[in-house]
């Protein structure tokens, strides 16, 4: 508002003067036209002394404003400090005898609720406009301040790798961390309002993603049945280990022995049955017997011929003298045979390594009462043995191209689109990492061995969560997020891209998620945010799986190595152009992507992915990363001038 005062002056003399002078009526036709003129000049000053002390007034209020933080203010009204805050604010801004002002003052008060009020006002002298009676004019100016916290979606993108078990300060790196972590979170819901929506995202990663559960929640058939991995087959061969028998009468025995007594007792494992009489002219056990001994006789199933029969007297001079003499013979026994078919046994021969495919109908299943993956076997243990094993968590990306150029993304490199949602074409899908049913064999042509090859290993990070809501829990950090924090572990190898394609899927508008995200309950809309920490540089492994399979045999990722085996010089720059041109893709959808390193010298790839060079943050110590994070949950819950 302004206000103009007014004072005699000559001109109104001049008009109460009616005696003729020519020289006066001159004089009161020029001294109009100089005010008129003067009074643009005047104006512009008044305006621009408006002008300053209103922003004056904003910038006081805002500071004590964003002092007050969360705290609503009770009957007590505001406290001196924040008066000072507002005050110092106000004559930074406005100095007293600015513009060549007087009497200027400056008020802060609270009426309800969060906001903060200001009033200011000062009196701005005029020049040539005293002509008319105005030798100053008044301005008045008000201003509001209140808390400018929509509805935020922040994912926080974590480096798991190996190398944040390192010492920063004599503290591991991902425990400094996790402190800074907590700071963002306390910082963001201290000014909270009650009415504004706020999520977080966590996507640890290393050079694989552990996203399993999530795909399962969201939709099982995102996750194939049947995909290929770089496995084995056991090969078994049919050894002859029974002949087997035609059938049929056969010769079992051919030989001479001693024959019982009485015909019947043939067969008997008594020995007194085989005692014949010493005297050779016994009716019935002495040499006329045994000559009539000759014939065909059954005994136990066998057809026994005998012929050829001998009496000896003496045949067992040891027993009593009645009874020495024994009737030997030529016995040939013959058995009746069943038909038996020869017998075979399966037995392993060798391993072919080869890229097949394996049923993970079971094995991508989450087991929700168990709180785990179903446990699921594939024949690839031991000679063709069931292997038993549940899933970690842990997936292959969907099908990519051998390129270098993502500018624009091709089409078919379906990993790098952050808004991919799967169809029924398995290349469109995710895959389950498989360490139990993958090998090492170390090319793409298939090899064959009677030995073992080493099983692939799978470095997995702890789960990613998708959006939601942490609330404080009686003033205190929510237990689920804290929860989640702590139990974040570093290890295995680096793959930033990876990182920022499930920080951008989580939070993208559109894509897997677009319905818990295009829009907010409350009706208000989306600040969208991705904050992406790392210690370091991409650093792919050829010799580990990763998200992207193998190297070597799959061939998927940069297709086949020159010299037969990739090495970590020659995928870096591929991995971090995939990771520039990811990042675009997130920052095109109006997300804002703030980049944090710990003691990384200036990274290019990190400053280029942030929203502006301002927002890649460098830290040197601990307390910095803290700093840092704490920075930008300053920046993401900004103050806003209400009036």
């Amino acid at each position: 508002m302004i206000r103009k005062t007014r004072s005699t002056g000559f001109i109104r003399r001049l008009l109460r003067d009616t005696s003729a002078n020519t020289l006066a009526l001159t004089a009161a036709a020029v001294i109009p036209l100089i005010g008129v003129v003067g009074g643009g000049v005047d104006t512009g000053r008044i305006f621009l002394a408006k002008s300053r002390l209103q922003q004056a007034c904003d910038s006081a209020t805002l500071a004590a404003r964003k002092q007050l933080g969360a705290t609503e203010l009770d009957e007590s009204g505001i406290p001196s400090e924040l008066h000072e805050t507002a005050d110092n604010f106000f004559q930074t801004n406005f100095a007293d005898g600015s513009f060549g002002t007087t009497n200027t003052s400056y008020e802060l008060s609270h009426e309800e609720g969060t906001r903060m009020d200001g009033d200011a006002s000062t009196r701005v002298p005029t020049t040539l406009m005293a002509v008319f009676g105005y030798d100053n004019v008044q301005v008045d100016v008000d201003c509001s301040a209140d808390l400018n916290l929509p509805n935020i979606d922040v994912v926080l993108v974590l480096d798991m790798s190996g190398s944040m078990n390192t010492d920063t300060d004599g503290v591991r790196r991902v425990d400094a961390l996790k402190d800074a972590v907590y700071a963002f979170y306390d910082e963001i819901m201290a000014v909270k309002p009650a009415n504004a929506r706020v999520r977080m995202g966590l996507v640890p990663y290393n050079a694989s993603i552990n996203v399993g559960k999530l795909l399962n929640d969201l939709n099982p058939a995102y996750i194939s049945d049947s995909p290929f991995y770089q496995s084995r087959e056991a090969v078994f061969e049919d050894v002859l280990v029974d002949e087997g028998d035609p059938g049929g009468e056969r010769l079992v025995s051919d030989r001479r022995e001693p024959v019982t007594r009485e015909k019947s007792w043939l067969g008997s494992n008594t020995s007194f049955d085989y005692s014949w009489s010493s005297n050779p002219d016994h009716p019935s056990y002495g040499r006329a017997a045994c000559d009539a001994y000759d014939g065909t006789y059954m005994v136990d199933g066998d057809r026994w011929v005998i012929s050829n029969d001998d009496y000896d007297r003496n045949y067992y001079p040891g027993r009593h003298p009645s009874a020495t003499g024994g009737c030997e013979a030529r016995v040939r026994k013959y058995r009746t045979f069943e038909e038996r078919p020869p017998r075979y046994e399966r037995r392993f021969k060798n391993y072919i390594y080869k890229e097949m495919d394996q049923d993970t109908s079971i094995f991508k299943l989450y087991d929700y009462e168990e709180g785990r993956f179903t446990r699921a076997g594939a024949p690839s243990g031991l000679e063709g043995a069931t292997e038993y094993s549940r899933w970690n968590g842990c997936i292959r990306e969907v099908e990519t191209v051998n390129e270098r150029d993502f500018d624009p993304l091709p089409a078919n490199a379906y990993d790098l689109n952050i808004d991919h949602i799967p169809s029924a074409d398995k290349a469109t899908q995710w895959v389950p990492q498989w360490p139990e049913v993958s090998f090492d064999r170390g090319r793409k042509a298939q090899v064959t061995t009677d030995y073992d090859l080493d099983n692939r290993s799978v470095i997995c990070p702890q789960p990613v969560h998708k959006l939601q809501e942490y609330p404080l829990q009686g003033g205190s950090r929510n237990p689920v997020f804290s929860n989640r924090i702590d139990s974040l572990v570093a290890r295995g190898n680096t793959l930033h891209d990876i990182g920022i394609i499930w920080g951008g899927r989580l939070i993208s508008p559109d894509g897997i998620y677009a319905a818990d995200n295009a829009s907010a309950g409350n009706g208000e809309p989306i600040v969208r945010h991705v904050i992406f920490m790392t210690d370091g540089l991409s650093f792919p492994n050829p010799g580990r799986m990763n998200v992207y399979g193998n190297y070597d045999m799959d061939e998927r990722f940069a297709g086949a190595a020159p010299d037969g085996t990739w090495s970590r010089g020659q995928l870096e720059p591929i991995h971090q152009a995939r990771f520039r041109a990811v990042c675009e893709s997130v920052k095109k959808k109006n997300i804002t992507i703030w980049t944090v390193t710990l003691e990384l010298p200036r990274d290019p790839s990190m400053i280029s992915c942030a929203t502006g060079e301002s927002r890649a943050l460098d830290s040197e110590s601990a307390d910095e990363l803290a700093a840092n994070f704490r920075k930008i949950a300053t920046s993401i819950a900004e103050l806003r001038l209400v009036k």
